[in-house]
């Protein structure tokens, strides 16, 4: 599929004049070379999933079937267009791969969405400056799973006081939340 720029300026005339057999010719060579150039930027680690090879190529097709009635010249326009589809793919790509990595920080495997992670951290940053009695009630409570009794027997207390303490320990972190 190598023209001479002479053939090239040729069948594009006649594309424009009507003649479906030089348009399908020149699509063609549009479609090989945006090929080219897209593989080459997967092969250099640019793109990194050969479908994206194949819908930017598409892409660049689509262009030129909707607008060669209006290109004056195919190679700078095809340059340009090749170049600003890469472009605005990158960044779109690189902000979603950016989004997905912050966000996966915070994603467990237990299916917990990103802001109640983050509500756990300020709580359980709050709950460190706690005193000691009060983070061992709200751990026993909420990781142990333990009734009030059962806290009140390990820390040798009345179960009232634990309650008492208890909800006053979450008083305590809503105000500071």
């Amino acid at each position: 599929m190598n023209f001479t720029q002479k053939e090239l300026d040729e069948l594009f005339t006649d594309a424009r004049n009507g003649n479906s057999k030089a348009f399908e010719s020149l699509s063609g060579h549009v479609r090989h070379i945006s090929y080219s150039y897209f593989l080459s930027k997967y092969r250099q680690g640019r793109i990194i999933n050969k479908d994206d090879v194949d819908d930017l190529s598409n892409n660049v097709y689509l262009s030129f079937a909707e607008q060669y009635h209006k290109i004056e010249n195919l190679e700078f326009w095809l340059r340009r267009v090749l170049f600003l589809n890469f472009i605005n793919w990158h960044k779109k790509n690189t902000l979603y791969r950016n989004l997905e990595l912050e966000e996966a920080r915070y994603i467990s495997h237990e299916g917990i969405t990103p802001a109640e992670t983050l509500d756990a951290e300020r709580i359980l940053s709050i709950v460190d400056t706690l005193s000691v009695e009060k983070q061992k009630i709200i751990k026993m409570r909420f990781w142990e799973d333990l009734k009030f009794s059962e806290i009140a027997e390990n820390l040798n207390k009345t179960e009232d006081a634990v309650k008492k303490m208890f909800y006053r320990t979450i008083e305590e972190l809503k105000s500071k939340l």
